[in-house]
């Protein structure tokens, strides 16, 4: 893999579903890894199709990173995931996934649901731990 200055220069930001597959989009989360159910091809397809905003990171050929948003383009917008390639990590494309996140989704609130191995990551790009939150399955 390229030195990180050679990997940010040549890094391609792209809006939209080309190029994705659910086999690539299945891949990355394995790899990434992001506890997602994946076991089914169809269901993370639909997952993908019915966002808001899907944006990936490629560089060359490669898909390095995906992050997926519902938003209502108001008031919230709910980062849904977001996963970067393991041999890549670290060099800035979760950043650029999540700037090109907050410039789409302006003005409204972006709220995510984390794990605690990536809890350092958010905070160091100035997200807020918040202990008002209620989930329950339909």
């Amino acid at each position: 893999m390229p030195a990180r200055a050679a990997l940010t220069e040549q890094l391609e930001i792209r809006e939209g579903l080309e190029g994705l597959t659910p086999g690539r989009i299945i891949t990355l989360y394995r790899r990434a890894p992001l506890l997602r159910p994946v076991d089914d091809p169809e269901r993370v397809w639909r997952m993908f199709e019915n966002a808001s905003l899907v944006l990936t990171a490629w560089h060359e050929r490669r898909l390095v990173g995906i992050a997926r948003v519902l938003t209502d383009g108001v008031l919230y917008s709910y980062l849904c995931d977001l996963a970067v390639e393991p041999d890549v990590q670290g060099l800035g494309i979760g950043r650029r996934l999540i700037e090109a996140v907050l410039e789409r989704c302006k003005g409204t609130e972006l709220v995510l649901r984390d794990s605690d191995i990536s809890s350092g990551f958010y905070a160091r790009l100035g997200f807020t731990r918040v202990p008002n939150a209620w989930m329950r399955r339909a």
